[in-house]
């Protein structure tokens, strides 16, 4: 389909949304999530088509350049979802919801293969995943710029996400060993109690 053809396709499901469901919450066409069709806020709706455009040529571009075997592109969360039940499905998934994050910019995200392999490699991927027919398909090599929840970044707003990341990995392990402190604090205290009692 032609960027005309899947804009006006586009159009048409949110005059019909506009049509059948005039401000109620429906679901956005092809990508899910909600909205009301016929907000005042035009800009609302621009950016909700511009967002389906952008997701529909993906599929488009992944029908071209991605694996044969890991046809379509999901869209939707719900399609996402179905596909996580291990395996390379589930590695779809995850691209599918990093190159969502990245507004579907497929000339900047990494190919799925090499988000595949990067998956393999990192040490963020769970060990679920780490399966040996998975391992010779995409022999791991790190991906500059793949970090927690296996999203990909560019390496500088990457780098930014890491210290983060970091400082809440590292605010978290003080707050648990502050927890850890007073309930040792506590028991000590108990014990401090109980041997005062047995001592009279």
């Amino acid at each position: 389909m032609s960027n005309d053809a899947i804009a006006r396709e586009v159009d048409r499901l949110f005059e019909e949304d506009r049509k059948k469901y005039y401000g109620e919450l429906s679901t956005i066409p092809i990508v899910c999530g909600s909205y009301v069709p016929g907000q005042e806020n035009r800009g609302v709706i621009r950016s909700l088509k511009k967002k389906v455009r952008a997701a529909l040529l993906a599929r488009e571009w992944f029908a071209d350049n991605g694996p044969p075997d890991m046809q379509p592109l999901p869209l939707s969360y719900g399609e996402r979802e179905a596909l996580k039940g291990g395996g390379a499905p589930h590695i779809l998934a995850w691209y599918a919801r990093s190159l969502e994050s990245r507004k579907y910019d497929v000339l900047e995200h990494p190919l799925f293969d090499d988000y595949a392999r990067g998956v393999m490699a990192s040490e963020h991927a769970p060990d679920f995943i780490k399966k040996e027919h998975l391992l010779k398909r995409f022999p791991p090599r790190v991906l500059p710029g793949l970090g927690p929840g296996l999203y990909w970044q560019p390496p500088e707003e990457h780098a930014r996400t890491m210290e983060r990341w970091r400082r809440t990995m590292d605010s978290l392990r003080r707050c648990r060993e502050r927890r850890e402190d007073r309930i040792r604090a506590v028991i000590a205290a108990r014990d401090a109690g109980r041997n005062g009692v047995v001592a009279r």
